[in-house]
């Protein structure tokens, strides 16, 4: 599916690889570190510039007060301390559309993108500033997800039934532009992008979770997109991992910044489309986006069964505290433990993903790692039910004993 044209800057920027490596079987992947770099730098740059320009102009979170005349958090998902700035997202989404119009030639490929990109910019922006209605975030949702699916990008199969989504194909032009619609196949397509943006969106109601977990998600995708030889997917991919790892420092808790709409409602889009132009598999993105989707359908079906909503929008609005992260934190888990733990569980799932492109090696280091991050967790937590059960039977003498 990757048909995209690179530019000579992009080109140019894989003739730095150390010597150490040419000829190496992962050559192809150690090229991409310019691209990397690229991300870091960017983020380490722009985070503490676009934080000074939340706080100064008060687009904040505050547990529990209300913004802007609207009720802005509940008070029972009020996880994150104090007043912390917005729009951190801005400083991963803004690099992301500036490399593609860099890195890429506009063509039928990259415009719908750019422009699907653009809009939830703009609105996500808009809408971490003035707390915008349900109905109206949908709405870009809903417009940037249909530019998607009118354009060269097409879900023509489910790879994973064997089940063919295009029994009609339309083939058009905008302006000189090839474009093509695909039914079913397309419809289908609107429909998965809109469950993949809110499924990712909705992980971020503690602090540090969206960003680890879209960082190990862009790496996985990364590694699928070189096995697959998807230069766009694998660019901006690693790109977006690299600006995930500084970001991440300052989102991990206690957090100093926001990923804020602007960045949770695009890591979403970008997951759903990298990853189906890596690979072509629908299968692939239900693997990488396991949990976030696990979550939401069954945050979705409580919701119909408590509320009742009348439509959408209704169920949308509804604000409660049922998520997989307000569970483990009912656990008496700190945001720590909860952050560790969603992401071994992401690293673990999204490894099969790995595993289905033949990548054995990577899936055997990834599925380690998920591990040794479970082990650690679950020490952390031993060690504190430990500490508390001590403090707890201790006698206000002992602490003069010696």
């Amino acid at each position: 599916m990757d048909i995209s044209t690179s530019t000579t800057i992009l080109n140019s920027l894989f003739n730095f690889i150390p010597q150490t490596f040419q000829g190496s079987v992962y050559a192809k992947y150690i090229q991409y570190w310019p691209i990397l770099l690229i991300g870091m730098v960017l983020a380490l740059i722009l985070t503490p510039i676009i934080g000074h320009i939340a706080t100064k102009y008060d687009i904040t979170y505050k547990p529990g007060v209300k913004r802007k005349d609207k009720e802005f958090e509940n008070e029972q998902k009020a996880v994150h301390e104090g007043v912390t700035p917005a729009l951190g997202g801005l400083a991963l989404t803004i690099p992301a559309l500036i490399a593609i119009l860099v890195f890429f030639r506009l063509d039928s490929f990259t415009l719908p993108l750019v422009l699907a990109l653009s809009i939830l910019i703009i609105g996500t922006a808009l809408d971490d500033i003035f707390n915008l209605p349900a109905k109206i975030q949908f709405g870009y949702q809903l417009l940037a997800a249909s530019i998607i699916a009118f354009s060269a990008i097409n879900l023509t199969n489910l790879s994973l039934f064997n089940l063919p989504l295009d029994s009609y194909v339309w083939n058009f032009s905008i302006l000189g532009l090839q474009q093509s619609l695909a039914l079913p196949g397309d419809i289908l397509l609107i429909f998965w992008i809109l469950v993949c943006i809110n499924a990712v969106k909705w992980t971020a109601g503690s602090p540090g979770i969206i960003e680890a977990n879209s960082l190990i998600i862009f790496a996985l995708i990364f590694v699928i997109a070189i096995r697959s030889t998807s230069l766009f997917s694998g660019t901006l991919s690693i790109l977006m991992a690299g600006g995930l790892l500084v970001f991440l420092i300052f989102a991990f808790p206690p957090q100093k910044i926001m990923t804020g709409s602007s960045g949770k409602t695009i890591y979403g889009l970008l997951i759903c489309v990298l990853a189906l132009i890596a690979d072509s598999k629908f299968s692939t993105t239900i693997m990488l986006l396991a949990l976030p989707v696990i979550d939401f359908a069954y945050v979705i079906i409580k919701r119909f069964i408590i509320y009742k909503p009348k439509n959408l929008i209704e169920l949308i609005r509804i604000s409660d505290t049922n998520h997989i992260h307000h569970q483990l934190l009912k656990l008496n888990l700190n945001r720590k433990q909860v952050v560790l733990i969603e992401t071994a569980i992401t690293l673990f799932l999204g490894s099969f993903a790995v595993l289905s492109t033949g990548a054995l090696r990577f899936f055997a280091i990834i599925l380690a790692l998920a591990l040794c991050i479970a082990f650690i967790v679950y020490i952390n937590i031993r060690a504190s039910q430990r500490k508390f059960t001590d403090k707890k039977g201790e006698s206000p003498e002992s602490k003069y004993s010696y």
